[in-house]
């Protein structure tokens, strides 16, 4: 089996070579670099020639009816990949399908924002990416997809982290009209800011040692807010279970921007049992919450 994309590729001919090897099986196939006006000559039964007409054999994008054709990727990723993964990839497709279409994708996904921030973004896109690899490595299409389709597949992994941070989300206790939250044992890094968008102002964390013994436990607020986590209010939960605040060394740590108290954290793991229950915490904030104006 062949893959065939043209050369001097371009960040729909690499992302559609990627797809192809993520949803379509070919993960194993050679990869073969020919001119974009190529006939197909050699094409067999079972190849691919995407983002390329390859004389008539090949994958392009759909064809609209204005007679512009849009990104091989997103037909592909339409197409082949499972509805939770054309989900994750939602965003990339988007933004491949518009660049491939009028090459300005930044320019039109941001069309309100001043020139400075357009150009901003812009050389910080997925797109300044592939050409800063090509600044790097010129006429190297092979390393090219290679190096980009190590991102695309981080991309789609983050994603997918993403869903499943949102199961996470959906069995975090909620306290206090849903705006405390109590998580136990959280994996995936995006939970707490699913909480956040959700309306979740502080979250009470509890993530469990290997052996069980011990437990990291911590609060920590909603980045906007300015109430701090070593307020008096939860201060005294403390104190009622005999700890003290201090450095974090078998006291509470509090950090001095003051979005965050713990015993315990995954930088600075606890070496002791805390004898604070989370619930108290969680309680505590509640009320904290529910008597202080929030302000952003």
């Amino acid at each position: 089996m062949r893959v065939y994309t043209h050369i001097n590729v371009d960040l729909d001919a690499v992302a559609s070579v990627w797809a192809a090897r993520q949803f379509m099986g070919a993960q194993d196939a050679e990869l073969v670099f020919v001119p974009a006006d190529w006939d197909g000559n050699g094409f067999e039964d079972g190849d691919l020639a995407l983002d390329i007409r390859a004389g008539g054999r090949g994958i392009k994008g759909t064809e609209r009816e204005d007679g512009t054709v849009g990104s091989c990727f997103a037909f592909l990723v339409a197409h082949h990949a499972s509805a939770s993964d054309r989900d994750a990839l939602l965003y990339l497709s988007m933004f491949v399908e518009i660049q491939d279409s009028n090459g300005r994708a930044i320019e039109y996904l941001a069309s309100g924002a001043m020139e400075f921030d357009q150009k901003t973004l812009d050389a910080v896109s997925i797109n300044s990416v592939l050409r800063a690899l090509q600044a790097t490595h010129p006429r190297n299409d092979a390393l090219i997809v290679e190096r980009m389709s190590e991102i695309f597949s981080g991309m789609l992994e983050s994603r997918r982290a993403r869903q499943r941070a949102k199961i996470e989300a959906n069995d975090a206790e909620l306290i206090g009209e849903a705006l405390v939250a109590i998580v136990r044992d959280k994996k995936e890094f995006a939970t707490n800011a699913i909480l956040f968008e959700r309306g979740v102002r502080v979250i009470v964390y509890v993530d469990t040692h290997e052996g069980g013994d011990v437990a990291d436990i911590g609060v920590v607020r909603e980045g906007s807010m300015t109430l701090r986590m070593d307020d008096p209010a939860l201060v005294e939960v403390i104190h009622a279970a005999g700890e003290q605040l201090g450095d974090g060394n078998g006291t509470w740590f509090a950090h001095p921007a003051g979005f965050m108290i713990a015993w315990g954290t995954r930088k600075a793991p606890a070496t002791s049992p805390s004898r604070v229950r989370p619930q108290d915490l969680a309680l505590a904030a509640a009320r904290l919450l529910a008597t202080t104006s929030i302000e952003h």
